[in-house]
C-alpha cells in the first residue's frame, strides 16, 4: 500500500462505518443528491439518519485515485458503493477511468456504461455502482442533470437565464466556458423565490422538479444499487 492509499485508509478509520456509500465530487453533489433523493425514499433530517453516507471526496481525481474504490469494498460489513463523477467533456475517457477503478473489485465490469446507470452484483463483496452525469452518455457534470429538471412551465424563464449567461460572456464574465452549465443553473436560482437557494435546498422545495424522466431514472438506479424502496412523490404545488 503506498503513502496515500495508507492516508485514505487513516482518513477512513476516522469516520463512522456505515454500510451503504455514495463517493461524489463535492459538497454541492452530497446535498443535490440528498434533495433530489428524500423526494423518492425515506429520509433522515440529518446525515447521521440517511439511508446512504454520501461522501464528497473533493474530486474525481480523488475518487478514482488507484485503489481507492478497493478498499472502501475491504471495509467491514460494507453493502455497496456507488461513484457519481461529472463527464465534463469527455465522457468515454470518464467512463474508462471509473471501469478501470472498478474492474479492481470485480473483473467482470461491463466494457460499456449502461445508459441507466451501473449496478453491478459480484459473486463477493460490496454491491457496485456508477453514475456519471448527466446521462451516462453525454458531456457535461451535476448542473447540466439539474437544468433537466427545470419545469415546463418556467421553460421561458429558463431560456432567458441562459440568453443571460451568454450576454455576460460578451461583457467578459470571469467564468470559465467549461462552467457555462453552472452559470446558468446558478442564474436561474437567483431569480426564484426566496432567490438564489444552493442546489440541494432548490431541490428539498421543488424549484428544479423531482418527479420529471430523468430524476426518476437516477432515483431508480440509487434505489437499485443501495435496495431502497422508494415511494410516490407528491407533484410540486401549483
Amino acid at each position: 500500500m503506498d503513502g496515500c492509499q495508507a492516508w485514505h485508509r487513516d482518513a477512513m478509520n476516522t469516520i463512522s462505518p456505515h454500510p451503504k456509500k455514495l463517493l461524489v465530487e463535492g459538497k454541492d453533489d452530497v446535498y443535490a443528491i440528498a434533495g433530489l433523493m428524500r423526494h423518492h425514499v425515506a429520509w433522515g433530517t440529518d446525515k447521521a439518519s440517511w439511508p446512504v453516507e454520501i461522501v464528497a471526496e473533493g474530486s474525481d481525481d480523488q475518487i478514482l485515485e488507484p485503489g481507492l474504490i478497493a478498499l472502501y469494498a475491504k471495509e467491514r460489513d460494507i453493502q455497496a458503493i456507488g461513484v457519481v463523477v461529472d463527464a465534463n467533456d469527455d465522457f468515454p475517457s470518464k467512463w474508462q477511468r471509473v471501469r478501470n477503478r472498478l474492474l479492481e473489485v470485480d473483473a467482470s465490469i461491463p466494457s460499456d456504461m449502461p445508459m441507466h446507470g451501473l449496478v453491478q452484483v459480484p459473486h463477493e463483496g460490496p454491491r457496485l455502482g456508477a453514475w456519471i452525469m448527466p446521462d451516462n452518455r453525454s458531456r457535461g457534470m451535476l448542473e447540466t442533470f439539474l437544468a433537466f429538471l427545470v419545469s415546463s412551465e418556467s421553460t421561458s424563464l429558463w431560456q432567458h437565464a441562459q440568453a443571460s449567461v451568454a450576454n455576460a460572456q460578451t461583457h467578459h464574465a470571469p467564468f470559465r466556458v467549461a462552467h457555462k452549465d453552472k452559470a446558468e443553473i446558478h442564474t436561474y436560482l437567483a431569480w426564484q423565490d426566496p432567490p438564489g437557494d444552493p442546489l440541494g435546498l432548490a431541490l428539498t422545495r421543488k424549484c428544479l422538479r423531482p418527479d420529471v424522466p430523468c430524476a426518476q431514472q437516477f432515483a431508480h438506479w440509487f434505489m437499485q444499487l443501495f435496495q431502497l424502496q422508494g415511494h410516490v412523490i407528491a407533484s410540486p404545488p401549483r
